[in-house]
């Protein structure tokens, strides 16, 4: 079947409003799924979009239905590698299983402690995967080095050794 010359090709689906989807929908798809590795963005959804209904969006059924798309879309291995965050993944499933996430979303204080815990996932995935600090022969080498100028043994001043990913300072 060829196409008329007065209709743009556009990517069509069954949708229940038979709208042709806009062309950048990759992109854009692509930039909601990896802002919901944001608990601050998380938190924005949670307590500044409230439906008709009065109902927080992330409790909304057409919301939570559109998330299941996304989430049986973007978890296929040919759109996954497009994801840089993936702990985008960890809160999607949140957001469509667990309602009472979805609720604590809107506090304050539960959005610093998802965000902190984010923090602490990456610092431990850091550390397993690249080690952290110096080897405790080398730091021991280095301390006696430093001690032996002032005339100090190793073991009378031995300063805790930190690393770059130790000293950074807490995510905003």
């Amino acid at each position: 079947m060829m196409e008329n010359e007065d209709t743009p090709a556009v990517a069509t689906t069954t949708t229940r409003t038979k709208e042709p989807l806009p062309d950048n929908r990759f992109a854009l798809e692509l930039e909601f799924v990896q802002s919901l590795a944001s608990p601050a963005y998380l938190h924005f959804l949670a307590s500044n979009n409230i439906t008709a209904d009065g109902v927080s969006l992330l409790l909304d059924a057409k919301f939570k239905a559109f998330l299941k798309y996304l989430q049986e879309t973007w978890t296929q291995p040919e759109y996954s590698r497009y994801v840089l965050y993936p702990h985008a993944f960890y809160f999607l499933d949140l957001l469509i299983h667990n309602d009472a996430f979805c609720r604590e979303l809107a506090q304050v204080p539960f959005r610093n402690f998802c965000h902190q815990q984010q923090y602490f996932a990456w610092q431990n995935r850091f550390s397993t995967l690249y080690g952290i600090g110096e080897d405790k022969n080398e730091a021991t080498d280095s301390a006696a080095i430093i001690n032996a100028d002032k005339g100090a043994s190793a073991t009378d001043t031995a300063a805790p050794v930190v690393s770059a990913a130790m000293t950074a300072s807490d995510p905003p």
